[in-house]
């Protein structure tokens, strides 16, 4: 990314992507958005660092959205005016139920779960974003998974 034309590209192609997965971490779109401007202003400042490859920017991008949602967040939890984020009316693929689970787990395991079943990433780009081993990235993401499971399952014994 170079020039102002290439930034424009990495925009169109990758703000709906990263505006679903900052709002699944953020819990709202509003907050989204903000961090998607912000990951794309990051992205700019930081151009040089970047390697050719398109796993290579995807990964980059992603992990610029998680660092920046994350710094949103503790920086709501620091001004004390941080709630569980609210279910979104727009967001069809989430239930209210999902979404309330999904509200539950830390943000690392909210964004395994967003990136394995929305974005379908492998654990080698989950790697590249987070910046720790594949293997135990693997074992988050299931914990994290068996703990939703276990949180849903409840949910229906809890109408009987």
């Amino acid at each position: 990314m170079q020039t102002e034309q290439d930034l424009e590209q990495l925009v169109r192609a990758y703000t709906p992507a990263l505006l679903r997965y900052c709002t699944g971490i953020l819990g709202n779109e509003h907050d989204a958005q903000d961090a998607v401007q912000k990951t794309f202003i990051k992205a700019w400042q930081r151009r040089y660092t970047l390697r050719d490859g398109e796993n290579n920017t995807r990964a980059w991008l992603y992990r610029i959205a998680y660092r920046t949602a994350l710094d949103m967040l503790r920086a709501a939890k620091r001004a004390a005016s941080y709630s569980t984020p609210q279910p979104l009316e727009q967001d069809p693929g989430i239930s209210d139920e999902l979404r309330a689970a999904l509200n539950t787990l830390s943000p690392l395991d909210r964004a395994l779960v967003l990136e394995r079943v929305l974005d379908s990433m492998d654990y080698a780009a989950l790697a590249r974003i987070h910046g720790v081993p594949a293997p135990y990235l693997r074992t988050r993401y299931s914990r994290a998974k068996a703990k939703l499971a276990a949180i849903l399952q409840e949910g229906e014994h809890d109408d009987l």
